[in-house]
């Protein structure tokens, strides 16, 4: 039926070739009929009547690019690459199956082998990267090993807007392995009022993901589905064409296109979802597209800016996120793609060649000419501005160090808490990165439950992250730090770790727990009140000693008599 499918929609394209857009239109629907395993855009699962019930099934698949025919086995939610779209509104309900439908894993591999150790390929969790929640909903420490079912509910927070976020497996020893085959999908939050601020002709969500087929680099597909020879699945490869390069996909596609008329904005929302060390994701047009087309950030890590901020590009670590607005005043074929220009001294950039992310096909004139709005949403109340009060508590985090060890504060992740904080206070904590020179090493920093506030940034450009900006995720070097605030939401284990997720398998993750502040123990200004019991019996007490003292001093018994003893009383 796909073959078919395919061949008809590139008859009719030739057939509509003088008419752009129409042919346009055909390749986007020709991505949105899939086949179980086939990679590609899906339509979003959407919740209903303030819940949405879904099964992520995690199962193998062989999965097809529209790419040099290449396909692969790998793991994956349901058999699609990405995994499904769900799409939810504030204060929804959701609930999530997530059923395991893997083999056993490899004797001695499972989710009792050791931490920071790669293992468990055939074990998998869930997280949602972003969302407010506890770790009693968005759990990351349960192992749902092959054959169990494990039931997530999350309650999205009726204040929190439109949001991209996505979700990914977390379970260390395997997160990366599994992330490199697709296992990813976005959780899109959509709150249509705030929504109708804006003049969109489209918004396109993009998970962008890597595939590297070069044998010889240490990212190759097989050695990432491998997972250290803990995974026993067979890849299955098929590269009739024997590409050896590294491939960007945009939501499980290679070149994406868009149609849009002249002075019309499209609103891109672009994770990235790679997995790998050279993962940073810098985007932007192309070329003399620069010239005529205009970029502005709506939102990072799904919290909105306050104004729409134009850019010449965007920078993203791996985990991070971006929304942004998108416009042409020419007609033409306008590309936003990779860029090297303006991050140089980046390192962990992904690729030095350029690769395409979306191809906005203009035509003009366009039904319509938009504008932006001069203010947006902004971030959630919750999300407060924290530059001007007054700390509670201060913390300092340390990622790496000059061996180049996978170690936060020096010590690999053990399942041990490192740090203490206490609910509803103001957190200040210094980030810092420890390994390499200047901005040779990335290490990503990401933490669960609740984003934070950027203070102050030393090293680096405002493409890093700029001061006010709420963010969950931001690139750490040994000279790009930064100091952050936020207030403490929940109680309960928070992960801290690296978003390169190979390094967060290996060790590099710390917990930190917040608990209930106990209420402050203050000293008495005047005599203790005890309780009446206590007051009777101390009195006992005190006469009982008093009276002995003076039975002792008056009749001068000698100790023989069992009244006092010779070092308190002299014996005539």
């Amino acid at each position: 039926v796909w073959f078919h499918f395919e061949k008809a929609a590139v008859a009719l394209s030739t057939m509509a070739s003088g008419f752009r857009g129409f042919s346009v239109l055909l390749r986007l629907s020709a991505v949105l009929l899939l086949l179980p395993g086939r990679s590609g855009l899906s339509a979003p699962i959407s919740s209903a009547d303030g819940w949405l019930n879904v099964t992520l099934r995690v199962e193998v698949a062989t999965v097809h690019l529209n790419f040099q025919n290449i396909s692969f086995r790998a793991r994956t939610y349901n058999g699609s690459f990405p995994g499904p779209h769900l799409r939810v509104s504030p204060g929804d309900r959701v609930r999530v199956l997530l059923r395991n439908a893997l083999g056993a894993d490899l004797p001695g591999a499972g989710c009792r082998a050791p931490l920071d150790h790669l293992r468990a390929s055939n074990s998998t969790n869930l997280h949602v990267h972003g969302i407010y929640d506890d770790a009693v909903q968005d759990n990351t420490f349960v192992c749902v090993s092959p054959g169990e079912d494990f039931e997530y509910t999350y309650k999205v927070d009726k204040e929190l807007g439109t949001s991209m976020l996505w979700y990914h497996p977390h379970l260390e020893g395997s997160s990366a392995m599994q992330v490199c085959g697709g296992m990813a999908g976005f959780f899109e939050i959509v709150d249509e009022a705030e929504d109708a601020m804006f003049d969109f002709a489209a918004t396109l969500p993009l998970m962008i993901q890597m595939l590297e087929f070069n044998p010889a680099s240490k990212e190759y597909i097989g050695a990432c589905l491998d997972n250290g020879g803990t995974s026993d699945l067979p890849l299955r490869f098929s590269n009739p064409h024997n590409f050896t390069g590294r491939l960007l996909l945009a939501s499980g596609e290679v070149g994406t296109f868009l149609a849009l008329g002249t002075g019309e904005l499209a609103r891109l929302k672009v994770v990235n979802a790679m997995s790998g060390t050279a993962t940073m994701l810098h985007f932007g047009f192309w070329g003399p597209s620069a010239s005529v087309c205009t970029l502005h950030v709506l939102a990072y890590d799904g919290v909105y800016l306050h104004a729409p901020r134009r850019q010449r590009s965007v920078l993203l670590p791996p985990g991070g996120k971006a929304d942004v607005a998108v416009s042409c005043s020419a007609p033409g074929q306008h590309t936003v793609g990779t860029l090297t220009i303006g991050a140089e001294d980046v390192g962990g950039l992904f690729d030095t060649e350029l690769h395409p992310i979306v191809s906005l096909e203009v035509t003009g004139p366009g039904g319509r000419t938009a504008k932006l709005p001069d203010a947006l949403p902004g971030p959630p109340p919750y999300y407060a501005d924290l530059r001007q009060v007054q700390v509670d508590q201060r913390h300092s985090i340390l990622f790496g160090n000059e061996a180049g060890d996978n170690v936060v504060g020096g010590w690999p992740y053990n399942g041990s808490v490192s740090h203490v904080a206490h609910r509803n206070t103001v957190q200040e904590w210094s980030l810092y990165g420890g390994e390499g020179v200047g901005m040779e090493k990335l290490h990503p920093y990401h933490q669960h439950m609740v984003h934070f506030q950027i203070i102050s940034r030393s090293g680096g450009s405002e493409l890093m992250a700029a001061v006010g900006d709420y963010r969950d995720t931001v690139p750490l070097y040994k000279d790009v730090n930064y100091t952050v605030r936020f207030v403490v939401p929940f109680t309960g284990p928070m992960m801290v770790h690296c978003h390169i997720l190979k390094h967060q398998d290996l060790g590099m993750m710390t917990l930190v727990n917040f608990t209930d502040a106990l209420p402050p123990v203050r000293l008495a200004s005047r005599p203790l009140h005890l309780a009446p019991l206590a007051r009777v019996l101390l009195a006992l007490c005190m006469l009982s000693v008093a009276a002995a003292l003076c039975a002792c001093f008056a009749g001068r018994r000698s100790v023989r008599d069992g009244c006092c003893h010779s070092n308190y009383v002299r014996v005539a």
